[in-house]
């Protein structure tokens, strides 16, 4: 299984993580903030299928923009996947003809720009070789974790969350579990606002991934681009033996 974390920034070098997309073997991708915004359209078309967390901007931030690059007369497009609370974030707020066009009644008209699938707690679904397990979080919002794997190895993607437990079980019993995901919002001097907008400091960080009970790597996702530097640093101070820091369009191979 490749996972590619996606850069946010397209002026300076790597640029940084201001937003969240993770793109697995090319075609299945975990959040939009940035798909719409990389390589060529080429690479872009190749995403079909699209896991949305939950449904705050830079989480689908460059989700319109994916759907008019891709779009191509016919039947053919691209999966939505979500719950209900973000499909109706979705409509409401963005396909509303005032901030982007309806493309659902456009959809409806002619060949459709994108299809949803409607996901709740402990939703299975099969793409291909992988499947995708759908598993609630505690975020201010109603907000999915994922659990990806394929027959070889299995991810745990927890990302927007304040201390959950849900997770854990499910990755804990899981004997192909290779890596987590796990995000770090915030320094451990911002901890009061890190409970307030349901994220993690550093801190909070290790506490969650010591639930997991098992010495496999843990890659810092969600960095705050602000407080990036401490939260390294702080992350680091942890020795923690298998932490890897995220950077913008590094592939990690389980």
């Amino acid at each position: 299984m490749k996972i590619k974390v996606l850069g946010s920034s397209i002026d300076v070098g790597n640029g940084g993580h201001f937003v969240a997309s993770y793109v697995i073997d090319g075609h299945v991708a975990i959040d939009a903030g940035s798909i719409g915004l990389i390589g060529a359209v080429e690479e872009q078309r190749a995403i079909k299928h699209i896991f949305l967390s939950h449904p705050h901007v830079d989480h689908i931030a460059a989700l319109p923009i994916l759907l008019d690059n891709v779009y191509e007369i016919g039947p053919d497009c691209p999966t939505i996947y979500c719950s209900e609370f973000t499909r109706d974030a979705l409509l409401q707020n963005i396909f509303n003809e005032r901030l982007w066009p309806d493309l659902v009644r456009l959809s409806n008209e002619e060949s459709p720009f994108f299809s949803f699938q409607l996901l709740k707690h402990r939703t299975v679904t099969e793409i291909g070789d992988l499947t995708v397990t759908t598993i609630d979080l505690d975020h201010v919002v109603p907000t999915f974790g994922f659990l990806v794997e394929n027959e070889e190895s299995a991810i745990a993607i927890v990302s927007d969350t304040s201390p959950t437990e849900e997770i854990w079980s499910v990755a804990r019993a899981h004997s192909k579990l290779k890596a987590v995901f796990l995000e770090s919002a915030f320094p451990n001097s911002m901890v009061s606002l890190a409970e307030r907008t349901g994220h993690l400091t550093p801190l909070m960080f290790m506490q969650e991934y010591r639930k997991l009970d098992r010495d496999i790597p843990v890659v810092a996702i969600h960095i705050k681009a602000a407080y990036s530097k401490q939260v390294i640093r702080e992350l680091e101070s942890l020795g923690l033996a298998q932490l890897k820091i995220s950077e913008p369009n590094a592939i990690y191979e389980f």
